[in-house]
């Protein structure tokens, strides 16, 4: 259905509309709930939204890029990312974007702390986590 009168817009048209329409909800899905969740961000400047809105645009793309991907390493890499993510896919499903995208931000943020700490003040702190819980991690 649609409220589409005009007669010289075709079928083969309009359901191509209807496609790009699709990614494009795909697209403000991965905004809003499944990884950014844009509808809490609270920037005041438009600059500020704008900043944050290339960023994470730039990571949607990136997904897209690492789903898209139909080498070897491509399959490697989205493995990884799902892994990472922590999240559960349906039997059958290799990833899902969502899934790809939170994997993305734990490795950024694994990277980041790779950066901050040492490999002995890690296993330091894995070792307080050990006598803290009482049990081996």
């Amino acid at each position: 259905m649609t409220n589409i009168l005009d007669t010289s817009v075709t079928k083969e048209i309009l359901a191509t509309w209807y496609y790009y329409r699709w990614k494009i909800e795909s697209y403000f899905k991965l905004l809003k709930s499944s990884g950014f969740n844009m509808e809490e961000w609270q920037q005041r400047e438009p600059i500020a939204l704008f900043r944050r809105l290339l960023v994470v645009s730039y990571a949607c793309v990136l997904v897209w890029k690492i789903a898209n991907d139909n080498s070897k390493n491509g399959a490697k890499i989205r493995e990884f990312l799902v892994l990472l993510s922590g999240r559960l896919i349906e039997r059958g499903k290799e990833f899902t974007h969502p899934a790809l995208l939170a994997g993305l931000e734990n490795y950024i943020q694994i990277l980041d702390l790779l950066s901050m700490f040492s490999k002995e003040e890690l296993l330091d702190m894995k070792q307080e986590l050990v006598n803290i819980m009482g049990m081996n991690i």
